[in-house]
């Protein structure tokens, strides 16, 4: 009987965990100088002109509602499906560069082993996405739940510095809200 409650403490506090807001990225293949901060929400406002997407999360008791900002870059992205399989639109991490270099980032364990048990290096060079790829309309992003991977920065906006964060993945949850 102790066991039977303390298993169901157990997936309840996993099932809480994975429901969270502000997390860190799953083991999978990462750009160089990816802090690994995500976030997770829904999306509740889109905005074309400033290419962001409002994303809010309510606690268990539905008393503190979190909100989160994510600025969307004007620049190609590309469809791919990331280590979990879920779909995932991908932003080229230094958007100057013609190739992307990726580092597979483990759970952080001794054992960790590359995917598909490759013996390779665990490093990846992808092309950028092409120019033609960009997102012109953010709407489709409305009310559903998704986690975005970013990097926060600062900028300069009429001679003011202003933070930001920049969104390079952004991971589609299943489902839509109704």
């Amino acid at each position: 009987m102790k066991r039977s409650v303390a298993a169901l403490a157990w997936i309840v506090f996993c099932g809480a965990l994975a429901l969270a807001q502000k997390g860190k990225a799953d083991p999978d293949y990462y750009p160089m100088g990816y802090s690994g901060d995500t976030w997770t929400g829904e999306v509740i406002a889109v905005d074309n002109s400033l290419r962001t997407l409002t994303l809010t999360f309510a606690d268990a008791g539905g008393k503190n509602l979190l909100t989160f900002v994510a600025s969307i870059p004007d620049a190609p992205y590309e469809w791919r499906r990331d280590g979990r399989n879920f779909r995932v639109v991908d932003f080229p991490y230094n958007k100057e560069a013609k190739y992307q270099v990726f580092k597979y980032v483990g759970p952080g364990d001794a054992a960790s082993i590359l995917p598909g048990g490759r013996a390779d290096s665990g490093m990846e060079r992808r092309p950028s996405p092409p120019d033609k790829n960009v997102i012109s309309e953010l709407a489709e992003f409305m009310g559903r739940r998704i986690t975005v991977y970013y990097t926060s920065r600062e900028r300069t906006v009429n001679g003011n510095k202003e933070k930001y964060n920049d969104v390079w993945r952004i991971r589609i949850l299943p489902g839509k809200k109704k």
